[in-house]
């Protein structure tokens, strides 16, 4: 239990603190005015709304993604005065403004000039020269974007405490409601950043404007070699609470050492805006995978003025469905705050119970070693530049399960929570990397010789690393925390493990740019030149070529290939032109093929990480051979199905029952699939793990 008490001490670990006057002058203001990081969630009138936990349905809730007024400015002194005026100057002012979409790049909607949008990996884009390359200072001025829009607080949520979430914005935000300076952000373009706004709206219609600086010194932690697009490229969205709320919760849902009984530790953290103490009653119930209540329990607690109380439940769970890639069983933690007799919030989580541990140079989830079939992933779609939607992320995970891909490592910076949540309901293993990728300044080990070794930048580079960990710290498909991408080891990059490790010691911390010192549980090395080890810990790369080495040597644990993405820029900018910084990134974002030259379309990767391995054995009697490629399950936990069809016709199609246990073939007919021919085409699916074309 000590390791759980660990944590929740630590929950709410604060790095960082408000900066003088001017906002954007030293990498250690990170932050100003802003809430602490914390799990993404929002609040619920009711059990049943919880339950579904869609955002959409919560009378809390209010979107605000879709058309705001823009204006792009020279510099932050051009900004205008009435950002800080009344309501009636600051809607004068964006008369005659742009109309965007958000979320969005302002490079895809037309501004910024001659060839705005830019790929570059080697040199930072808002530096021509190496010798302009100096941090944290930044050379020239910055252009910095203006967004405002209205929005309205109902008469029944204005006694509620009120808060804005803007999900990401490159490179940093300050925000304004009715006029009033509210706060800015940590300058992370890959982390949501949320505001109270309770003092500052009126009920009925109110203002916001979001400004957004194109760079900031903390730029230098964002050397993706990626597309570099700005502005507010996640979502927006305003939520409201009770005034005693639970302001986040933790919850951590591991194994005995059996790995046959589950273990629930939860906390919830409250917090009260109240000026005088009040009694209140918090409840947890946990749900299984089907919907059965299996474990509940509550307390009563007295929340003291203005301040933040910690509740915590722990339980043993018998029997438990377990979670793993191959069977994403999801239970549901359902909180609920009850005050003078009648309930006044309710959240809720989907978690899953499993135990990750590094044995020697083993992997293990679950107590059985893995082998991972990796990718790297970057937030980026052809037609919309970094803006990636629910529906085209669960796209990309369905089709990456069917190619027999079980773990993804974010290619650089963390991803959209969407992409979390899909991950533990389909079943991935997730790298999760903070936003920190600093490698176009190289790896020099001396005091001060690289950011990662500057002792200055160390709140910078922890506020980074515990947004990551406070955002997604409650998803089981997180397996590992890496402290960042390529930037040089040091100083600042020990005291992110050693902070990663104060709050969860279990989970595996790693990361590429330490090799094989101490502060990373894995040797995870990007291209290594052989399969050797030697390090006492996993191997496993965190980028490789296509080499089938990584999956087919005993002993050896898989690894991440390049990026699963179609790195391509196909969306047609007005006034605009795309511009790539050499000529590998000419040749390779430009022609549209990455990695594995569109990797989801590879016949190699298909064949070589297929769940299951589909062949004919006698086509004209239907016979087909199954061999079970997972690592934990039989094939009778999925349903195989199959479809023969003539052109748009169906022919023959049906449901079989197979069975194969880990490492096992077996024959099966499928009735009525004999006459396969010439302009026929039988489909063969195995649940969503596999599927095959005859």
């Amino acid at each position: 239990m000590k390791r759980f008490f660990v944590a929740i001490a630590l929950f709410s670990a604060v790095y960082g603190a408000c900066a003088g006057p001017k906002k954007h002058v030293a990498p250690y203001a990170v932050s100003g005015g802003q809430e602490l990081p914390r799990t993404v969630f929002v609040s619920y009138r009711n059990l049943q709304d919880a339950i579904l936990n869609d955002f959409d349905s919560s009378q809390y809730y209010v979107g605000l993604n879709g058309e705001w007024s823009f204006r792009l400015f020279a510099s932050e002194e051009a900004l205008p005065e009435q950002l800080a005026g009344n309501t009636e100057a600051l809607e004068q002012l964006v008369e005659g403004w742009k109309t965007v979409t958000l979320p969005g790049a302002w490079e895809l909607d037309g501004h910024g000039g001659e060839g705005a949008a830019v790929f570059a990996s080697r040199v930072y884009d808002f530096a021509e020269t190496e010798r302009q390359v100096r941090p944290p200072h930044l050379p020239g001025k910055t252009p910095v974007a203006v967004y405002v829009r209205k929005f309205t607080v109902p008469f029944d949520l204005f006694d509620k405490a009120h808060f804005l979430h803007i999900g990401a914005a490159k490179a940093g935000v300050k925000v304004y409601v009715n006029g009033k300076e509210v706060g800015f952000s940590r300058k992370d373009s890959k982390n949501p950043v949320e505001f109270d706004v309770t003092k500052y709206v009126n009920e009925g219609r109110n203002w916001v404007a979001v400004v957004v600086p194109q760079f900031t010194e903390a730029s230098y932690l964002e050397g993706w070699q990626d597309w570099r697009l700005s502005g507010i490229n996640r979502d927006v969205f305003l939520f409201a609470q009770p005034k005693i709320r639970m302001r986040d919760y933790l919850v951590q849902t591991t194994l005995d050492p059996t790995y046959t009984n589950g273990l629930l530790e939860t906390a919830m953290l409250l917090k009260t805006q109240l000026l005088n103490p009040f009694p209140v009653t918090v409840y947890y119930d946990l749900y299984d995978p089907q919907g059965k209540l299996v474990n509940s329990n509550f307390r009563d607690v007295e929340v003291g003025m203005r301040v933040e109380d910690t509740v915590r439940f722990t339980a043993s769970i018998p029997n438990v469905a377990k979670w793993t890639a191959e069977q994403p069983n999801l239970y549901t933690i359902l909180y609920r705050i009850k005050r003078e007799g009648r309930f006044t919030e309710y959240v809720a989580c989907r978690v899953g119970f499993r135990t990750v541990e590094t044995e020697g140079e083993r992997f293990l989830i679950n107590g059985e070693p893995v082998v991972f079939k990796g990718v790297n992933l970057a937030e980026h779609m052809p037609q919309t530049g970094n803006v990636v939607d629910t529906a085209q992320m669960r796209r990309m995970l369905t089709e990456m399960k069917f190619s027999g891909v079980n773990a993804v490592r974010t290619d650089g910076y963390p991803m959209p929570y969407s992409f979390y949540q899909l991950c533990d309901e389909l079943g991935f293993y997730v790298c999760d990397v903070a936003d920190i990728d600093a490698w176009g300044l190289g790896t020099n080990l001396n005091k001060g010789g690289t950011i990662s070794n500057d002792p200055a930048w160390r709140e910078a580079y922890l506020a980074r690393i515990d947004a990551m960990y406070e955002r997604n710290k409650n998803h089981p498909s997180v397996v590992m925390w890496s402290l960042g991408d390529r930037s040089g080891n040091g100083y600042n990059m020990y005291q992110g493990y050693l902070m990663l490790k104060s709050k969860e010691w279990t989970r595996p911390v790693v990361y590429n740019g330490a090799a094989k010192e101490w502060n990373t549980d894995v040797y995870c090395p990007d291209y290594p030149e052989s399969a050797e080890n030697g390090s006492g810990r996993p191997l496993v790369p965190s980028r490789t070529t296509f080499d089938p080495v990584w999956w087919t040597t005993p002993g050896l644990q898989g690894a991440f290939l390049e990026r699963w993405n179609d790195m391509s820029l196909s969306a047609s900018v007005p006034g605009g032109k795309f511009i790539l910084s050499d000529d590998y990134e000419r040749t390779s974002a430009a022609g549209g093929k990455v990695g594995l030259e569109a990797m989801s379309q590879n016949e190699r990767l298909r064949a070589l990480f297929a769940n299951v391995a589909i062949t004919q054995v006698d086509a004209s009697k239907g016979i087909y051979e199954f061999e079970n490629r997972l690592q934990f399950t039989d094939l009778e936990e999925f349903t195989v199905s199959y479809r023969l069809t003539n052109g748009s016709k169906v022919v023959r199609e049906g449901i079989v029952s197979v069975s194969a246990a880990p490492g096992e073939s077996v024959q099966v007919q499928l009735p009525g699939t004999g006459s396969v021919g010439k302009g026929r085409k039988l489909t063969v699916t195995v649940g969503n793990i596999a599927r095959a074309e005859f």
